[in-house]
């Protein structure tokens, strides 16, 4: 059964070629220096990532924008929108006679 199990994962192959593999334990005084590369889309997220962590989290303009509205009472928020993510969010139930 084992054999059956390594065959067909090609375990026999992985072992030959992890037994070729030389390894330096010589406490890290090796010549050569670590490095890695990086694919571009690796690259892209990283730039990505950095350029997100500068946008705020809030809008302060849209924020000051709505509270004067509600201050001067003009504020007019669509219902519809309103009442759909009250129900989308199971905060609002909907009771048909």
């Amino acid at each position: 059964m084992i054999g059956k199990i390594s065959g067909q994962y090609n375990l026999d192959a992985l072992n030959r070629k992890k037994s070729r593999q030389s390894i330096n334990y010589n406490n890290g005084s090796s010549t050569e220096a670590d490095n890695a590369k990086f694919s571009s889309f690796g690259t892209l997220l990283s730039r990505a990532t950095a350029e997100m962590k500068n946008i705020p989290d809030v809008r302060e303009d849209v924020v000051a924008k709505f509270k004067t509205q509600i201050e001067q009472g003009t504020y007019n928020p669509p219902l519809d929108k309103l009442a759909n993510s009250l129900l989308v969010a199971g905060m609002l139930d909907v009771v048909e006679d």
